[in-house]
């Protein structure tokens, strides 16, 4: 048994508008449940980038012997490199897309593979994002460049 507020799929499209209004305006993330097994969890997207926050994307960076930078993402085992840190940002911030676009897209396999399933929070971070600001501002590296 839940503490949190639960709809079947039928309830929750009968009344949806009520639904929605729980969740925003309310704050009170529901379960909504089609057949015995399948659930799904309604939530705020504020309320989830704040669940997220903890799932760190700061990249170490690496100076290299030829003086160019290297952003390593150890976590994600995503690696970029630039003449400049300035360019090292934009190519992690374009791996992050080009990565998340990928895992979203075969999210089963990924989900089931054990060295990618841990990815998913941090691969929702840089979903929930709305552009490459959003994204280089998840890298914490708001000082560099």
């Amino acid at each position: 048994m839940t503490m949190l507020s639960e709809l079947n799929l039928t309830e929750a499209r009968k009344e949806f508008s009520s639904l929605y209004d729980q969740v925003f305006n309310s704050f009170k993330p529901t379960i909504i449940k089609r057949k015995k097994t399948e659930e799904v969890l309604v939530l705020r997207v504020d309320q989830q980038k704040m669940l997220l926050a903890n799932y760190s994307l700061k990249p170490e960076i690496i100076e290299e012997n030829d003086g160019s930078i290297t952003l390593a993402l150890d976590n994600l085992e995503i690696y970029s490199s630039g003449s400049s840190l300035e360019d090292a940002i934009n190519e992690l911030v374009e791996d992050l897309k080009i990565y998340a676009s990928d895992y979203l897209q075969r999210s089963q396999l990924f989900l089931n593979a054990p060295n990618r399933k841990s990815h998913f929070p941090y691969i929702l971070r840089v979903l929930l994002c709305d552009s490459d600001k959003d994204i280089r501002d998840l890298l914490e590296l708001s000082n560099a460049s």
